[in-house]
């Protein structure tokens, strides 16, 4: 792959990812998510003024790093499926246990 291709190809996938972050961002996290998520994450975050700040908090614009919001989210994601599927297994367990126990 010449490297100009590799630019091109990098371009376009940072594109991606931004379009992707700003779409969480604007649609996933309410406004106080979204301020809590600066508060923990502000190195990754580029603010020139305070109606920067404020159309960042209300999900009008992201400046943050792309990235960083798309990795956590999937860590929040397969946290949350990871709870539902051992809850889904404690039920069934305690369904089975009932059943074997009224069975008998």
């Amino acid at each position: 792959m010449k490297p100009d291709e590799r630019l091109a190809e990098v371009v376009e996938n940072s594109a991606y990812f931004d379009d992707e972050a700003w779409e969480v961002w604007a649609q996933c996290l309410s406004p106080t998510d979204r301020l809590a998520y600066i508060r923990k994450h502000r190195s990754h975050f580029r603010f020139s003024d305070y109606d920067d700040v404020i159309a960042v908090v209300r999900g009008r614009r992201f400046t943050g790093c792309s990235s960083q919001l798309l990795r956590w989210r999937h860590r929040i994601r397969a946290r949350t499926l990871r709870s539902a599927l051992l809850f889904s297994v404690a039920v069934w367990l305690v369904i089975i246990w009932l059943a074997v126990c009224f069975i008998r």
